[in-house]
């Protein structure tokens, strides 16, 4: 029968001598062993009956693959079962899942540990896998009243794939405590992203990657960071308006599609462009005399600079790097 000395430390009595650091506030006892490996936190339960108790209310459990190499998944979820069972009945502040694809996990088993987090008042909830079925994504998901985190990342889209389907927004959507959203391959239109903007009214924090956009529009007074990397299909153009933007990320779109409806207060922006022209007359461009930090990669960004150096009126930024097919130029004031 397959035995573990982790499966036998979450059973196995404890002495009872004390140890060096038990004293501590258990705040910092916490954050102590959200830093260490989960199958050590496990093991830790045997040095006193004080670390027993503090691994039966962990705060912080985070499931890395790399923790877990040359596991069975049989193996891992028996031992997630298993810690769960012994946490005892308290909030939760971060559940971490990351699993590589070497052996996809059984998705009735990833819909209860996250249904667990739900449960337990979850404030993080960061889930990275592959080859995981996101038509059987729990919905109470989108309706966690004390989730301030979300990251939701189910594995790269097939490149290529029109036949593919990315993760759909739910109708229904509650996140009034939500900061930072980050989803991987979803498919976004102009309805569910508003809804899930308007829901989640606290959202400062916005990244989308590898995702299908289908909307003009991203409009929020709250987004303080936006990413958008990558893109599935073509990226037709879009308007931002969020005046109080200071972080722009964007990869895998030309500077001619992203206009801007208010003046953000931008601080820094890192644009990694795919055009091959630009008549330096979008929108976009207003904005980029703004940033105090600011890095510029991609051709149609070479076009620009170019025609700007041509007319004698290179904008003069606080701190501006461009990187244009391994060219090095530094501008300051």
């Amino acid at each position: 029968m397959e035995s573990s000395d982790d499966e036998h430390a979450m059973e196995s009595d404890t002495e009872t001598e004390s140890d060096l650091i038990s004293g501590l506030p258990e705040d910092i006892l916490q954050k102590i062993l959200s830093c260490v490996w989960i199958r050590t936190v496990v093991r830790m339960r045997r040095v006193s009956r004080k670390w027993m108790e503090l691994c039966e209310s962990l705060q912080f459990i985070r499931l890395d693959y790399r923790d877990f190499e040359h596991w069975k998944v049989e193996k891992f979820t028996r031992f997630v079962n298993n810690l769960l069972l012994v946490r005892r009945k308290l909030d939760l502040h971060t559940f971490q899942l990351h699993w590589n694809p070497h052996g996809p996990l059984n998705c009735n088993d990833v819909r209860m540990w996250i249904g667990y987090a739900v449960k337990h008042n979850v404030k993080v909830l960061d889930v990275k896998l592959c080859l995981y079925d996101k038509t059987v994504l729990p919905p109470a998901i989108f309706t966690c009243r004390s989730l301030q985190e979300l990251n939701l990342q189910w594995g790269n889209a097939p490149y290529r794939d029109y036949d593919h389907t990315g993760l759909v927004l739910p109708d229904i959507i509650n996140l009034p405590s939500l900061k930072k959203l980050t989803l991987r391959d979803v498919e976004v239109d102009e309805l569910s992203l508003n809804r899930f903007i308007a829901r989640s009214p606290g959202l400062e924090d916005l990244n989308l990657i590898d995702s299908a956009m289908r909307l003009d529009l991203i409009a929020s007074k709250a987004l303080k960071r936006l990413t958008l990397d990558g893109f599935l299909g073509e990226c037709d153009g879009f308007t931002i308006a969020a005046p109080h933007l200071i972080g722009f990320e964007c990869t895998g779109c030309s500077l001619e599609a992203i206009s801007w409806r208010d003046q953000p207060s931008l601080e820094s922006a890192r644009i990694d462009t795919c055009g091959y022209s630009f008549d330096c007359e979008s929108k976009f461009t207003g904005v980029l005399k703004y940033a105090k930090k600011l890095a510029l990669f991609g051709s149609d960004i070479k076009v620009w600079l170019l025609k700007r150096q041509a007319c004698g009126s290179i904008c003069c930024f606080l701190s501006l790097i461009f990187l244009l097919e391994h060219t090095f130029f530094y501008y300051s004031c």
